[in-house]
C-alpha cells in the first residue's frame, strides 16, 4: 500500500534487535547488512537521521531514513525502546534536482559526520572537493541531519576570461544606448502629448456654450482631440434637443394638469347645484316662505363666485361664501346645525385654491350631520406655520365606516393623485379626494387633505402653501 502511494519507496525494514524484519520487498544482502550495521550502532540508533547507500553492483544511491521506536501506550513500559525502522527510497527525484545545474557544485553532506553523500560533481561525489573556491553557500534541510552546499569555483567562472568578453560588454553598452534612446522617444511623441491632453481637459471651463478642447498638436494625439471636438458637439446638440424635448414634456404636463383641475372643478359643481336644489324643494315644503329670497340670493352669489374671478383667492373670501352657504344649511336643518369659525387675523389674506372649503363643509353636513337629531355642530379654524396654512374643519356628526376610512386614507397617501374615474365604495370620500387632488395638482404633492374619524368626532386638516401669489396663477383658471 505504502509502495502504490510512494512510488520511489523500495523497502521499509523493521528491527526488533533480533531480527530486520522487509515490509515491502526483498531487499539485496548488500543493503540489507548496511542497514543492520547502523540499527547496532549503539550512539545513533537513538536519533532519526538520513543516510545515503550505494549499490557496488549498479553503482546506484539510495537515500535511507532511520529512526528509533518506542512504547507509545499508557503502560508501565512507556516510552521503553523497542526497536529502529529504516525506510529506504530512490533518489530519481534527488538525482534531478542535484544534476539540474552545471554552473556549481551541489552537495548533501551528513552535518552529523560532515561526509559529503550526494554530488553532481562525479569526480568528487562523496568526498570533499579539494579546488579552490569562490563562492560558498550552506542551507540546512529543517528536521533533518542533512544540508545542501553549493559552491562556485574558479573554473566554473569563464565568461570573462573568454575572449569574446570585450564583444559582449561592448553589445551590453549598445543595449543600454537603444533603451535609453526609445524611453526618451516614446516619451516625446506619446506620454507627453498625452499629458498636454489630459491638460487641456482639465482646464476646459464646461459652463461655456460651446465646449471644445484647444490643443496645438498635429500628430495622432491631435487627431483624437479633434474627435473627441466632434463628439463634444454632438453631444451638445442632443443636449439642445434633449432640453427642447424636456420643455415641451413639461408644458403638455402642465396642460394635463389644468384639464384635470378643470374636470375637477365640473364635478364639483353639478353635485353642488344638486343638493341646494334640494335644500330650496325642503324650505318650499316646510316654509314656502321669505326664507325662500334670501336663499336664492345666496345661492346667485355662491355660483357667481364659483364660475368667475381669479382662480386663487383670499382665505377671506371663501369663508364669506361658507358663510351665506351654511344660512341656507340652518334654514334648511331648523337651527339643528350650527357652525363657529376660529381664523386667526395672519391666515385670512393667504390665497387658496377657489371653492376648496364649501365641498367638504357640505359633505359633512350631508353624511355626518343629516342623520343626528339636535345640536349638529361645524368648527372651521385656520393658523399658520411659518410658510404652511393649515385649516381644520372638524364636526359632530356620526362620523366615517372604518373600512371606508382606511380605504380613503390610503388614497390620500398615494405619492400620484389619484384618477378622478378610480372607483371608491364610499360616495362621502369622493369630494373629498377631488379636492385633495385638486390642491396637489396646484401646489403640489406635499400639500392636500388628511382625515381622522370616528363616531361623533370628524377632523378634516388641509394642509396648503401660505405664500401664494396672483402671480403664480394661470389664466383662466377658474373659467
Amino acid at each position: 500500500m505504502a509502495h502504490s502511494y510512494t512510488p520511489g519507496l523500495v523497502d521499509i525494514i523493521v528491527w526488533d534487535k533480533n531480527s530486520p524484519t522487509s515490509m515491502v520487498s526483498y531487499i539485496p544482502a548488500d543493503m540489507e547488512d548496511f542497514t543492520v550495521e547502523h540499527f547496532m550502532d549503539e550512539q545513533r540508533n537513538t536519533e532519526s537521521y538520513f543516510e545515503f547507500y550505494i549499490q557496488p553492483v549498479t553503482n546506484t544511491p539510495y537515500m535511507i531514513y532511520f529512526s528509533p521506536i518506542y512504547m507509545t501506550t499508557f503502560s508501565k513500559d512507556f516510552g521503553k525502546h523497542l526497536g529502529n525502522i529504516a525506510i529506504i527510497c530512490k533518489t530519481d527525484t534527488l538525482n534531478q534536482l542535484v544534476n539540474s545545474t552545471t554552473d556549481m557544485s551541489l552537495n548533501i553532506t551528513d552535518d552529523t559526520t560532515g561526509n559529503i553523500l550526494y554530488s553532481n560533481s562525479p569526480e568528487s561525489s562523496f568526498s570533499k572537493a579539494t579546488t579552490q573556491e569562490l563562492f560558498h553557500e550552506i542551507e540546512n534541510i529543517p528536521n533533518t541531519n542533512l544540508s545542501v552546499t553549493g559552491t562556485i569555483y574558479n573554473e566554473q567562472l569563464h565568461l570573462f576570461k573568454d575572449e569574446q568578453s570585450e564583444l559582449l560588454i561592448a553589445l551590453a553598452f549598445l543595449l543600454f544606448f537603444c533603451i535609453l534612446y526609445l524611453s526618451i522617444a516614446v516619451h516625446h511623441i506619446i506620454i507627453k502629448p498625452i499629458h498636454q491632453l489630459n491638460e487641456a481637459i482639465e482646464s476646459t471651463d464646461y459652463m461655456q456654450h460651446e465646449l471644445q478642447l484647444h490643443t496645438k498638436l498635429n500628430n495622432e494625439i491631435g487627431s483624437i482631440a479633434s474627435h473627441i471636438n466632434a463628439l463634444l458637439t454632438r453631444i451638445a446638440s442632443l443636449n439642445q434637443k434633449n432640453i427642447a424635448s424636456q420643455a415641451r414634456l413639461y408644458e403638455m404636463e402642465i396642460s394635463k394638469k389644468q384639464t384635470q383641475i378643470y374636470a375637477y372643478q365640473s364635478q364639483i359643481n353639478p353635485h353642488f347645484l344638486y343638493n341646494m336644489l334640494q335644500c330650496m324643494r325642503g324650505i318650499s315644503l316646510i316654509h314656502g316662505i321669505p326664507e325662500v329670497a334670501q336663499i336664492c340670493t345666496n345661492m346667485a352669489d355662491l355660483f357667481r363666485y364659483s364660475i368667475k374671478g381669479a382662480f386663487l383667492v383670499p382665505l377671506d373670501d371663501e369663508l364669506t361664501i361658507i358663510d351665506k352657504y351654511l344660512y341656507m344649511i340652518q334654514v334648511r336643518f331648523q337651527d339643528r346645525i350650527s357652525y363657529s369659525l376660529d381664523i386667526h387675523d395672519d391666515t385670512k389674506q393667504c390665497l387658496i385654491p377657489k371653492m376648496i372649503l364649501q365641498p367638504l363643509v357640505e359633505n359633512a353636513i350631508f353624511h355626518g350631520l343629516d342623520s343626528i337629531e339636535n345640536n349638529g355642530m361645524i368648527q372651521i379654524s385656520a393658523y399658520r406655520k411659518g410658510s404652511e396654512l393649515y385649516i381644520l374643519l372638524q364636526d359632530n356628526g356620526i362620523g366615517f365606516d372604518e373600512n371606508i376610512l382606511i380605504e380613503l386614507n390610503k388614497i390620500l397617501t398615494q405619492d400620484a393623485p389619484a384618477d378622478i374615474n378610480a372607483s371608491f365604495n364610499g360616495s362621502e370620500g369622493i369630494g373629498i379626494i377631488n379636492i385633495h387632488n385638486k390642491i396637489r395638482l396646484y401646489e403640489g404633492i406635499e400639500y392636500g387633505i388628511s382625515v381622522e374619524s370616528s363616531p361623533g368626532d370628524t377632523r378634516l386638516c388641509i394642509h396648503l402653501n401660505a405664500n401664494q401669489t396672483l402671480t403664480e396663477q394661470t389664466d383662466g383658471a377658474g373659467s
